[in-house]
This record gives C-alpha cells, structure tokens and sequence, in this order.
C-alpha cells in the first residue's frame, strides 16, 4: 500500500489508529507512516496475528474445517459440517473474569477453540486450561445428564516456545493417571502448536500439519505461494490477501498488529540514535495529553448531565470551568 494513493481522509483514519496508543502519540507524521507502511507492504496478512486469524478462517467454513480436519484426531477426523458460537463465554456471577476467544465452535459432538497467541505470556498455560474448563462448564443446563457433556478442544496456534522435554511440533494435553498413564478420558484436551519449532531443512515434501506451520508463520513473507505448498491451500492465500481488505478492516488489522514489541522497538531505536530521553519525554508528553483528554471529556458528560437537569448554566460554568459560549452550543446541541 502506497501511502500518498490514499485520500487525506483515509491516511487520518489509519494515523488516528496509531494515535490511540499513547506511547505512538509523540511520533512525527513520518514516522508513523513507516509504521503503517511496515504492517501494510506485505502481500499478505501476517497470520500471526489474532485479527488475522479470525478474519480469515472466523467467517469460513471451509478455511476453518480444513485447518480442523488436520489437526484434530484421527477419530474425528472428516468433518464436514461446523457451527460458530459466540465468542465470549456467559458468567456464571456477574464478577466472574470475562472470557473471550479468537474463534469458538462445534460440531455434533465436540466443542472447539481457536486460538492464535503472538506474544509470549507467563500465563498462558493457566489461561488456554480456563479457556477450557470454561467451555465445559457452559455446556450443560438444570436437568441435563453429564453424559451430554461434548469434548472440548483447545488448539492455540503459538509464535513463540514454551519449555518442553522435547522438541515436537503440536504438545497434546488430556488429563492421564499419572503413574500408568491411562487416560481419564477425552473430555479436554490442549492443542499447543509452537510456530517456532518448525524450520524447512530439506526439500522433502511437507505433511499437512508442516505445510499449516510453514503457512501460518510465514505468510506475510510470502509473494505467492510456495511451489511445495499443495494447491489446496490457494484459497486461504487469497483470503490473506491485504488488498481484499476494506478500509474498516485495514484499521482494524493495523490496530491489531500494534503490539509492546513494536513501542519496545521504536524506543531502542530512538535509544540506539541517542534520542531515548527525548522518546520518554514525547511518551509522557503523549500519556498526559491521553489523560487531558479523557478529563476534556469528562467535563463535557458531566455539563450535558447538568443540563439536562435543569442546572442553570451560570452554575455549570463554574463547576466545570467550560466556557458559556460552549455551554450554549452545548444546550443547544441538547434539545
């Protein structure tokens, strides 16, 4: 994507995008377009990315029911029909942590989470076991026997490595008796797919699962695709494509993308060039106009509040500090 070919309404959209990350705010126009212009010159979506992910295989059956039909056990292996669920989960108490999933579905009889991660996380292995146990205990009703509990597997896509004994491609977690390691049963099982560990050496041919890892890593690398790729997978480089994306989309990928790693990279490189005290002062400079502005608009929530009230303005003015010129517009925006 060309900068300059974009109107100048549709350039403000994607730097407003950037400038809701207070630590971007400080940025000068140049420097945020490299930004933009590093996300969108690739050919293709990064599918490291969740957005990414659940723009592409969240909205079709068949992209999704093909990743499915790989990864998923020999003995449910066929499917052909998937339903989407809701992505977030219902609280059983109204303070219960909220959980929301890339991608949730099921078939007649398993429940299935996506999930793509980017960053690495201390946490994750405790959050993709909620993730699970939360779609078990959602499942059943008052009334309902256990016997109607489905499967529930979680398969996360990683780009990065958790520590293992050894080095595999896809981890698979079920609950086993731990000294004669029989298997308790299949009611949950964690798919651990680890990007990273997966390096093409030779010129063998790939086995499905291989050609997914390569595909899923690399594809913002990517021209076309790789002539070891099955042809099977063209349709899901043409849903990767950036130029499919409307602008809404491209907001959204690009908001998605933003990442710690990229604020941490734009600091080193202002560090590199001597410039790091002049980054922290931008980005507390940043952080306090964020902060002015939420109080700006708190003000004026609080004065549409009082006149609606019947307040008389006098009296908001000062309690406020808005000017009376603006109260005016204000009241009159109001009616």
């Amino acid at each position: 994507m060309n900068i300059s070919k974009l109107t100048p309404e549709q350039q403000q959209r994607l730097f407003d995008t950037l400038d809701k990350y207070n630590q971007l705010r400080p940025l000068s126009q140049e420097e945020k377009e490299d930004i933009i212009l590093r996300i969108t010159s690739t050919e293709y979506i990064d599918l490291t990315c969740d957005w990414a992910v659940k723009h592409v295989f969240g909205h079709n059956k068949d992209h999704l029911m093909m990743l499915l039909n790989d990864f998923l056990p020999v003995t449910i292996i066929g499917i052909d029909e998937i339903h989407y669920d809701p992505n977030e989960v219902d609280r059983f108490k109204g303070d219960d942590k909220q959980v929301i999933m890339d991608i949730l579905c099921h078939t007649e009889t398993e429940q299935i989470i996506v999930e793509m991660q980017k960053s690495k996380s201390t946490e994750f292995r405790n959050r993709m076991a909620y993730y699970g146990a939360s779609m078990m205990a959602s499942q059943l009703q008052p009334g309902d026997r256990y016997g109607k509990l489905k499967p529930v597997y979680v398969i996360c896509f990683m780009n990065f490595k958790l520590a293992h004994k050894k080095d595999q491609l896809v981890y698979r977690y079920q609950l086993r008796e731990q000294d004669t390691n029989e298997l308790y049963g299949n009611q949950l099982s964690l798919y651990f797919c680890e990007l990273p560990r997966f390096v093409r050496k030779s010129r063998k041919k790939l086995t499905p699962i291989e050609e997914w890892f390569e595909i899923l890593q690399n594809m913002a690398t990517f021209v076309n695709r790789p002539a070891h790729v099955n042809k099977r997978f063209d349709p899901i480089f043409e849903a990767c494509r950036q130029n499919r994306l409307d602008e809404k989309e491209l907001e959204q990928y690009i908001s998605a993308m933003i990442t710690d790693e990229d604020i941490q990279s734009i600091a080193a490189a202002y560090k590199e060039e001597g410039l790091q005290e002049g980054f922290e002062k931008g980005r507390q400079e940043g952080m306090k106009e964020g902060m002015k502005e939420g109080m700006e608009k708190g003000k004026i929530h609080t004065a549409k509040s009082f006149i609606a009230l019947g307040v008389d303005l006098d009296i908001i003015s000062k309690a406020t500090g808005i000017p009376m010129e603006e109260l005016e517009n204000l009241k009159q925006s109001c009616q």
